[in-house]
């Protein structure tokens, strides 16, 4: 059964926003339920939307990494839209939860299939993000998908299988699926994951989740410790 998908939008243009909530009003299965100008201000009103389009830089001086880990720890799923094809934004804010990327560039209809592929419970790779996240050449870093990079945090954080399960929506074997993968993929890399705690060492040790940007103080603690 068709049913109304939500969204909310957060970007400091605000022509663009107008021009959004004009185009989404002629879609009939997606609502524009909510607007801001930042982060904080979309925290501050009440919003019934569950995914979030957030426009990279939102030119406050706000970290792009932290807006995105912020929303998600809202509860909101968030995707990334910019016009700056800049690979270590486009790495860390993935690392840390958005769950696509979508460049401003990209028809409104391909957008809108994002948005559905979404809702549904999918991690979808336009082609933009795909081929930034194969350029992740760092050294001994395994190359996970938006999905497993999700279940791996989740799950290296402390929550058991059936709570990553409930909160991505998805079924608990799909994340059993997605371990063993993020798994055998840091094997093929040279750094076996042995036992449960060696999930929450391989996310502190790459920074997953919190990932800061070049130049930015890396002494800032990523988060409370999960134990």
């Amino acid at each position: 059964m068709d049913s109304m998908i939500e969204i909310a939008a957060i970007d400091n243009d605000q022509m663009l926003l107008e021009g959004m909530a004009t185009w989404i009003a002629g879609v009939p299965d997606i609502r524009l339920v909510a607007t801001a100008p930042s982060v904080a201000d979309l925290l501050s009103q009440v919003v019934t939307a569950r995914i979030v389009l957030l426009d990279l830089n939102l030119e406050d001086f706000t970290d792009p990494v932290d807006n995105v880990a912020t929303l998600v720890d809202a509860g909101f799923t968030v995707i990334v839209i910019t016009v700056v094809p800049d690979l270590s934004y486009i790495l860390a804010t993935t690392e840390a939860g958005a769950v696509a990327y979508v460049a401003k560039t990209a028809n409104l209809t391909n957008l809108a299939d994002v948005v559905r592929a979404v809702a549904r419970g999918d991690s979808p790779l336009t082609t933009e993000h795909a081929f930034w996240l194969g350029r992740d050449d760092r050294p001994d870093r395994p190359e996970l998908t938006p999905r497993e990079h999700e279940v791996l945090v989740a799950y290296g954080r402390g929550m058991t299988v059936d709570a990553v399960a409930r909160r991505l929506g998805i079924a608990a074997g799909t994340v059993r699926t997605h371990l063993d993968r993020a798994k055998q993929k840091y094997a093929e890399a040279g750094r076996p994951i042995r036992h449960r705690g060696e999930y929450g060492e391989r996310i502190r040790e790459d920074g997953l989740g919190r990932e800061r940007l070049p130049g930015r103080d890396s002494s800032r603690d990523s988060g409370p410790a999960t134990h």
